[in-house]
């Protein structure tokens, strides 16, 4: 006759066993509970793990608008730190250059100056007011209506014109019994008639003809310092 000998399993196999029973009776569990009809409660849902496509179009349309559905629509989360700027880009290109003005004429290098000017280019300096021309000289203007040079050591009456075109009178006449003393020559009369101060007198006249006439006629005249433009 044959003894049946009964051995006990070891610890490693009974908790073998024990974990399968939980796990096939866990999901059994959760097959029976969750295939009933609104089975599915806060319960049984993880924080964040429903979706919005986990519903049917006529759930989502349902709890529209319901706060209490978080997973539906996110709070939003907070602004992210704001990145590094970027580089600067390259410059622009530059602008094209203005218009170089009109040069003036530029003088001769060398040479003789003239007009206004006298000496040479590249130095010419202001050309000296001309030779005096004494009135009753030869070749220049005789006095009239009996008019005479005053005497030494008072100037005589003469005139000149300077390299800017200004014709200056001097001496002192007297004796004269017509208002006309003496008469410029062209080119060294004023353009238009002049009232001008003389010595020894209230004023004289320049006329645009030339004619040089004091106001008192017989009385000692100045005529030194008297200068204008010719016309």
């Amino acid at each position: 006759m044959h003894r049946i000998i009964s051995r006990r399993p070891s610890p490693a196999i009974v908790i073998s066993l024990v974990a399968l029973f939980v796990a096939l009776g866990g999901t059994s569990y959760a097959a029976v509970t969750l295939a009933a009809k609104n089975s599915v409660g806060s319960a049984q849902v993880i924080n964040g793990s429903l979706q919005k496509k986990d519903l049917s179009s006529k759930a989502q349309r349902a709890l529209k608008g319901n706060r209490g559905l978080r997973g539906l629509t996110g709070a939003a989360g907070a602004a992210g730190p704001v990145g590094p700027a970027g580089a600067a880009g390259a410059a622009g290109a530059a602008g094209a250059a203005g218009a170089v003005g009109a040069t003036g004429p530029v003088g001769p290098a060398t040479g003789a100056a003239g007009g206004a000017l006298t000496g040479n280019y590249p130095n010419p300096t202001l050309a000296p007011i001309e030779a005096w021309h004494e009135i009753g000289a030869a070749g220049q203007p005789a006095f009239e209506n009996g008019w005479v040079n005053f005497g030494g050591p008072w100037s005589t009456a003469a005139f000149a014109k300077d390299s800017l075109g200004f014709v200056h009178l001097k001496g002192t006449i007297k004796d004269g019994v017509g208002s006309t003393a003496f008469t410029l020559p062209a080119g060294y009369r004023p353009g238009q008639n002049l009232f001008a101060p003389m010595g020894n007198q209230p004023f004289g006249y320049i006329l645009a003809t030339g004619e040089i006439r004091p106001n008192v006629v017989g009385d000692d005249t100045g005529l030194d310092g008297i200068s204008f433009k010719a016309g």
